[in-house]
């Protein structure tokens, strides 16, 4: 196993503005990580100015100058006797200006991000402008602050360039090095005869008038010490350990903790459920959420949304971040859920779970997914401070990884792909000593195992077998306080109307009561059949697709269009083609999360409509069985109305030529016509459509209209 790290750090997030309230939150969050329940023996800390990429810039001198003297004892061991001697780094991503300047020059070493803005083209990271928006010039204490800080810099002028723009600075050699000296200041240097020369001109970005700078500049001018454009390349060059990352938001606030059960494959619904539930919980006031992820297999699309919006999730006061804790019970292997543990501040996790298994995804069609999946999940894992090629590993077979040593520094264990271990090795001076190759047991797919999680502080612990031991861990001595979320019975009942064979059922009995709708008028328990059918499919897939809305207005049209053609139109044309299309398309369209991309979505789809064409195959097959043998069946052969006379022995005759001598005839309905239904002429029965609103038994119609085998009559 990797040795415990020697050094230990904590990232502070310093808002805008510095108030007073935020400082004392500053100090507690420190006091809260050398004296809470996991005692540390902090060596770094590293003030983050620019939280979220905000700038940071505070008019108050007060607060600015108190978090300067605090960064300061900590530099000294003067906060606390218990408190050890602590580096301090300001880091800065973002614009800082005005009085947050003052804390950021207060610190052990400066370091800066030199990633570009693409909206203005300018670099994100500036620092200076003390005097920007201020009214008038700086007082005696605050010239004295900031002249207490400029004397640890190499070129104090530099300092107080940022406060006066227009004071005049050229580049000089010292006997001490290149400096950046005003006129004034050339002269003392003179007088201790320790000036070499003195370079004629304005040196680059000291132009008059110039009081920000940005990284390079700031590296230029021996203000910053290094450029890195995330926390998490900090840590790295730091070799501060990968929990360093993590804030205790907690410090100075009551614990309001609630255990999550995210349980079964995570599919798009269960995914928009979960986030309902994150949502409804925070709402009640949680700030500690404990993810119990009993969660294997499920799709990675999702899910990698759900994690992004986990990370900055923030409580019922949209003021501080939600703390997570990600637990892996006994025996779980992850799959999916990789992303939401990933998200969490922490992961614990039982001694026979693992993390990253997609063997389920390891089939030759589906390189294409697994391809994406990596895009997602190594960025993140990353972000978070992870060792990215672990997870790249889990997702790419083909992906050989190897453990080392660092001969620079041999105390950690890396780890680094078989193609730059060879070509380190083959070069004069190898960085590298092997510890061997990483590898899957035969047979099966790379999965990071409980020790190598560990190993490579991907989980802080991994004893955590029960929930009783969770709550240990995280501090909760009251379990009775902690409130728990589940799937509510909804979730559970759409999920079980997404099993396909259940799909299945639903289509094909749909199907077969909207056949026997439309072909016995007056019948109405089909219909409900078909709308109770149809309903619960649309309802259940409402969890998951994109295009739920449009599915229900296409399938409504595409039912028009066949009640068009069936009562008012003789023959089969094109508005019944239409609108069994447009039924089959409104199906279809129901049950994608997305439009098909990959290789994978369109086997996906292929899946999806043999499912539909096998319910449509078996209700027309149930519709002709049932047709010839409901009239047979007791209680069952009241659905299907005939004219009385025709149960006598009348008989229906066929639509037919013969039938022109019933124009202007008068007969009675037999049926209810809605439109269509049987009118009775003399001792005939005949089929017919009625003009206008529906008619009911009993009433004198007369025939208005003959047109092929097509005979319109209305009521008189």
């Amino acid at each position: 196993a990797q040795e415990q790290p020697t050094k230990d750090g904590l990232f502070i997030s310093v808002p805008n503005p510095i108030t007073s309230e935020a400082v004392d939150q500053i100090r507690k969050r420190i006091d809260a990580a050398l004296k809470g329940l996991k005692k540390r023996s902090l060596t770094h800390v590293v003030f983050d100015f620019n939280p979220g990429g905000q700038p940071n810039a505070t008019s108050d001198f007060g607060p600015c100058n108190t978090l300067k003297k605090f960064i300061r004892e900590l530099q000294t061991g003067q906060v606390d006797p218990a408190w050890p001697r602590i580096t301090t780094v300001a880091f800065v991503h973002g614009v800082v200006t005005k009085h947050s300047v003052l804390p950021v020059l207060a610190c052990d070493q400066i370091v800066m991000s030199s990633e570009i803005d693409p909206d203005s083209h300018l670099p994100r990271a500036r620092l200076g402008g003390v005097t920007r928006d201020l009214r008038g010039v700086l007082d005696e204490t605050e010239r004295t602050a900031y002249r207490a800080v400029a004397k640890n810099y190499p070129s104090p002028d530099v300092i107080w360039r940022m406060i006066e723009p227009d004071l005049k600075l050229l580049r000089v050699k010292t006997q001490q090095g290149e400096r950046f000296l005003s006129p004034a200041s050339i002269e003392e240097w003179k007088t201790k005869q320790q000036l070499i020369a003195v370079e004629p001109g304005t040196p680059p970005g000291l132009q008059p008038g110039q009081t920000m700078f940005d990284a390079d500049q700031a590296m230029a001018l021996k203000l910053a010490s290094g450029i890195y454009n995330s926390r998490a390349e900090i840590r790295e060059a730091l070799q501060l350990p990968r929990h360093s990352l993590v804030e205790d938001w907690l410090a100075d606030r009551t614990k309001v903790p609630w255990l999550v059960e995210v349980r079964g494959p995570l599919d798009a619904g269960k995914v928009n459920s979960l986030r309902r539930r994150l949502k409804h919980v925070v709402g009640q006031g949680a700030n500690f959420i404990m993810l119990h992820l009993d969660s294997e297999r499920g799709e990675v699309r999702d899910v990698a949304t759900l994690a992004k919006e986990l990370s900055g999730l923030r409580d019922k006061s949209e003021t501080m971040p939600v703390y997570f804790v990600a637990w892996i019970p006994p025996g779980r292997s992850l799959g999916a859920a990789t992303f939401l543990a990933l998200a969490c501040s922490e992961i614990v996790m039982d001694a026979t779970a693992t993390l990253a298994d997609f063997s389920y995804l390891r089939g030759d069609h589906q390189v294409e997914l697994r391809r994406r999946a990596a895009e997602m999940l190594v960025p993140l894992a990353r972000e978070q401070g992870y060792e990215p090629l672990l997870f790249q590993a889990a997702l790419d077979p083909q992906l050989t990884l190897f453990r080392v040593k660092d001969r620079a520094n041999p105390g950690t264990t890396l780890v680094v792909t078989e193609k730059d271990f060879e070509v380190d090795q083959k070069s004069n001076n190898p960085r590298w000593n092997s510890l061997g190759r990483l590898v899957a047991p035969e047979g099966k797919a790379f999965v990071i195992t409980a020790p190598l999680a560990r190993e490579f502080e991907i989980a802080r612990a991994i004893d955590i077998d029960r929930l009783e031991t969770l709550y240990n861990w995280c501090g909760i001595t009251d379990p009775t306080r902690i409130r728990v979320s589940r799937d509510d019975w909804l979730d559970r009942i759409a999920e079980f109307f997404r099993e396909p064979w259940v799909r299945f059922l639903l289509i094909m009995l749909g199907i077969i009561g909207l056949i026997f709708e439309l072909k016995m008028p007056g019948a109405t328990f089909p219909g409900i059949v078909a709308a109770v059918c149809f309903v619960l499919f649309f309802w259940a897939y409402s969890f998951v697709g994109e295009f739920t809305l449009l599915a229900i207005f296409l399938f409504i049209l595409g039912l028009v269009l066949i009640g068009i053609e069936i009562f008012l139109i003789p023959g089969f044309g094109l508005p019944g083609i239409s609108g069994i299309l447009l039924v089959v398309v409104s199906l279809v369209l129901v049950t994608l999360e997305k439009m098909p991309e990959t290789t994978q979505d369109w086997l996906d789809l292929g899946g999806t409509l043999t499912t539909f064409a096998l319910s449509f195959a078996a209700a027309i097959v149930g519709a002709i069985v049932l047709a010839w043998y409901l009239p047979s069946i007791p209680y069952a052969n009241r659905l299907i109305l005939t004219p009385p006379e025709e149960s006598s022995g009348g008989e229906s005759v066929p639509h037919g030529p013969s039938y022109a001598d019933l124009l202007g005839a008068i007969g009675v309905a037999a049926t209810m016509l809605r439109p269509a239904g049987k009118v009775q002429f003399g001792e005939e029965f005949v089929d017919v459509v009625a003009e206008g609103d529906f008619v009911e038994a009993g009433r004198r119609v007369q025939v208005i209209e003959i047109e092929g085998n097509r005979i319109v009559v209305k009521e008189i």
